[in-house]
Formats: structure tokens, sequence, C-alpha cells
């Protein structure tokens, strides 16, 4: 029994670590923006994941686990949500980002600015 334990505890703290894909996409038919998302890292790696509004789509840097990223995010309080955010650099354009933690921060289309996005898990990652 106790190896039982000890072998879900390890299963579920695995998965706790584990990243999740979305594609997601506005509901306004006249928009039709879409991407894709991964948020969360894997058992080797850490993801922060956001919008960048200079590209214009979904970005995300990496960097090893138990280590620090290459370019260390900007620490801000978030009076909105009611907590301290980070923003990252995209690879790309060298353009600030907002980390996104979850799936359902994502809200608002940046392309319409509506309350209509909807996303769908498509992916699981370690």
């Amino acid at each position: 029994m106790r190896s039982l334990c000890a072998s879900l505890l390890l299963l579920l703290s695995g998965a706790a670590s584990a990243g999740t894909g979305y594609d997601v996409r506005c509901e306004d038919a006249k928009c039709g923006f879409t991407t894709s998302i991964g948020i969360g890292g894997g058992r080797m790696f850490e993801e922060a994941s956001g919008y960048c509004p200079k590209c214009a789509k979904c970005v995300s840097v990496t960097w090893k686990r138990d280590t620090k990223p290459k370019t260390a995010p900007v620490r801000f309080w978030d009076t909105i949500v009611g907590r301290v955010r980070e923003i990252f650099r995209c690879k790309t354009c060298e353009g600030p980002f907002v980390k996104i933690e979850q799936i359902e921060e994502m809200k608002h289309c940046p392309k319409c600015g509506k309350e209509s996005l909807k996303a769908k898990r498509t992916l699981m990652y370690d």
C-alpha cells in the first residue's frame, strides 16, 4: 500500500510540472483570430508563454529547470488580478509579453478586443 501511495504521488507530481498545449480561437465570426499556445514546462525545462503584440502571435521562452532564464523577467503587481505577474522578452522581436499562468487568463481577443476567446486542450507534454 505504501509503494502504491508513493507511485501515485510521483505520478501526480510529474503531471503537475507538465505543460499543456491549446488551440485558441475568437468566437466572433467576423474576427477570425486563431492561435496555439503552450502553458507550463516539462520535467527538464520551464516555459513562459504569452501574446506578443509586436509579432501579433503567441510566443514562448524556455530554459532548463533549476536555472534562470537568459533574460530575467520584469515583475509587477497587477491590480486587476491581484497578484504579481511577469514580463518576458520575445525571442523574435525582443518586445515584451506578459506570462500567462493559466489558459483561463486568455479571455480577450487581441485582434477584436472582445471577451470572446475559447480554448481547447490539444496536447499535454512533459
